[in-house]
């Protein structure tokens, strides 16, 4: 089957511990975590590393799509070495050309895994991935960002406009603060569940809102061997 539709997500953890930084380095962060923790006071470290793409590192991608047959299918590249996750995934979407569909992707998940493959010399297999532009319908949709016509400060995030839409969501058993926890007990099976869970919950969102279809069951979902 011709695939016109890709749906991922991505979990990240800090590459490194602020102490391993040099000295300006270790300013710079400070600096930044200073201002974002004037409207964010929880924000620590980790948190901010794990959503910047110098200072933190993907564990997992994942991804899937709906099948004729309204069933999700889902697959992920995960563990420690990222650069393995990141050539699997660029093996994936070397011959894609459909629609890269993601929540939020435009402003974090397409550019973090862009910055990561730069920092491993990856050149990117499909050029199509690489085009940012704002206010898109492809070769990324971002169902956020089309939902909420690019106004930020109405978006939601993903688990909650899933509820309002009556729509299974991960969101109960992991949350993406407490993704680095689970890393760091090695909570593998648990990380990709949810990594998939939030692919199949973009998926299900993006076809209800915008083909206008009905809800599908969580008995529609194939999560992977690892997501099982």
């Amino acid at each position: 089957m011709k695939l016109d539709h890709l749906a991922l997500d991505i979990e990240t953890v800090p590459a490194a511990p602020l102490e391993a930084y040099s000295a300006t380095v270790q300013d710079k962060i400070q600096q930044k975590l200073e201002r974002i923790q004037e409207r964010r006071p929880e924000m620590d470290f980790d948190y901010f590393a794990s959503t910047h793409g110098d200072f933190g590192q993907i564990i997992c991608i994942s991804v899937g799509y709906i099948n004729q047959d309204l069933t999700i299918h889902l697959k992920s590249f995960f563990g420690e070495d990222e650069k393995q996750i990141l050539e699997g995934f660029n093996q994936l979407i070397a011959h894609f050309n459909g629609v890269f569909i993601h929540y939020n992707g435009l402003t974090f998940d397409v550019p973090f895994i862009l910055q990561r493959m730069a920092y491993h010399r990856i050149q990117p297999s499909n050029n199509r991935f690489g085009e940012l532009r704002r206010y898109q319908r492809e070769p990324h949709f971002d169902v956020m960002l089309q939902y909420y016509n690019w106004d930020m400060s109405r978006a939601l995030p993903l688990g909650i406009l899933a509820e309002l839409h009556q729509i299974p969501s991960p969101k109960e058993d992991l949350s993406g603060d407490q993704v680095f926890q689970a890393y760091q007990k090695g909570e593998w099976a648990k990380i990709v569940r949810y990594c998939e869970f939030d692919v199949a919950t973009t998926l299900n969102l993006w076809h209800k809102i915008f083909r206008y279809q009905d809800p599908l069951p969580i008995e529609n979902y194939r999560f992977s061997q690892a997501g099982t």
